[in-house]
């Protein structure tokens, strides 16, 4: 076998080569198959390693879960590693390659502790991400906080604790933040110009966070788009409407626009038009038209419903019936005016009172004129049946 270089010192005074190693070399692996015999062997000891890491990591995880697996199975990794890599060398006599490379990558004092630091730093920006994200998980679980306000929360938690953590380890580093901000800068003015209306659309999604105009599950209205708010993400407004289209509205569109909210107050006036005749006794029929939708079971009591003169028509007196519902639905909103439509339909028709449909009076000016019709042989048509 060729002899084996030195090995220089490490630091602490280790050494990858000691005695009992030197031993087993010049004893057991002085010849090429014996050295070859040892690669096949510690093969056969990975793949049972492998195998049996496998098995510790399923049980780990069954009993105490799959994060703590995780960890234990990238440590019995990292261990397995670095002992193949070391019987390798042994065996193959290269030892003094990784003697080489380890004095190489020898640090002082100084970058030692900066990269424990460092490492504190990450770890303990990793566990406030963590306590942070918890806590608003618990805050939305007592309906504080919407789904989608616990979303841009985590987002804009995590965001600002990397920041942090990544400006004191900079800092730590030594390295300059000034041109860092000034870079960012550029950069963000360059992305504010070609990305403008995203930006805005992404700020107008933290006005409705912090503004809260509606909520997922509510009857809105933007513009002429109007439905069941089904989610609101950072840059648009997701609506079913009531013909089950999927309408995404951009967040700076909603802002900027006027918004409707037909849920907020829990209830919605129904307005529904009433014609009678203009010689029916309009005080007699506002009492009527009253007691009838007062009987309509979806019709609140309080507010009581009110019927107003709302104008003169062309064939009739318009009287305005007004109701009010609870959980408003466009669904109620219908069933609503259906049940107020029949019951003053039915009520009045009950009194007497017609609701009269457009009569046109054809009056002639000065003379007037006369429609006269010629017999019937004198227009040359038959008066027989063929």
């Amino acid at each position: 076998m060729a002899a084996v270089p030195s090995s220089a010192s490490l630091p602490l005074g280790l050494t990858l080569q000691p005695d009992g190693v030197e031993w087993i070399q010049e004893t057991y692996l002085d010849a090429f198959g014996a050295q070859l015999f040892a690669t096949i062997l510690l093969v056969l000891l990975v793949l049972l390693g492998a195998t049996s890491a496998s098995r510790v990591y399923d049980a780990i995880r069954s009993r105490y879960g799959p994060k703590l697996g995780e960890i234990v199975s990238i440590l019995i990794l990292g261990v397995v590693v670095a002992v193949v890599v070391y019987s390798f060398s042994a065996i193959w006599g290269v030892l003094f390659v990784l003697e080489f490379t380890l004095e190489s990558a020898t640090i002082d004092r100084w970058e030692a502790a900066q990269q424990i630091i460092t490492l504190g730093i990450a770890i303990t920006a990793y566990l406030a991400i963590r306590f942070v994200n918890r806590s608003i998980d618990t805050l939305a679980e007592t309906s504080a906080v919407t789904k989608h306000q616990s979303e841009v929360a985590h987002h804009v938690a995590d965001v600002t604790i990397i920041a942090a953590a990544a400006t004191v380890i900079l800092s730590l580093w030594g390295i300059n933040l000034t041109n860092i901000f000034l870079g960012a800068g550029a950069i963000t003015a360059i992305v504010a110009l070609t990305a403008r209306e995203t930006l805005a659309a992404m700020l107008a999604g933290f006005v409705l966070l912090f503004s809260r105009p509606f909520h997922v599950g509510d009857w809105i209205e933007v513009n002429e788009t109007g439905g069941i708010v089904t989610d609101v993400t950072i840059f648009t407004t997701k609506i079913q409407t009531f013909d089950d289209k999927h309408v995404l509205v951009p967040n700076d569109e909603v802002t900027s626009s006027q918004l409707t909210n037909y849920s907020r107050n829990n209830q919605l006036r129904v307005e529904v038009e009433v014609g009678i005749d203009y010689d029916a006794d309009v005080r007699r029929a506002r009492e009527i038209i009253v007691d009838a939708v007062e009987d309509c079971e979806i019709v609140k009591d309080s507010p009581n419903p009110q019927v107003i003169t709302k104008a003169f028509g062309d064939s009739s007196i318009l009287l305005e019936c007004h109701v009010w519902i609870g959980n408003p639905t466009k669904r109620r909103t219908h069933d609503a005016r259906t049940a107020v439509i029949e019951s003053v339909a039915d009520a009045l028709d009950r009194e007497g009172i017609s609701i009269p449909y457009p009569h046109r009076v054809h009056s002639p000016r000065g003379e007037g004129f006369r429609v006269e019709s010629a017999p019937r042989e004198e227009a040359g048509i038959s008066t027989t049946d063929d």
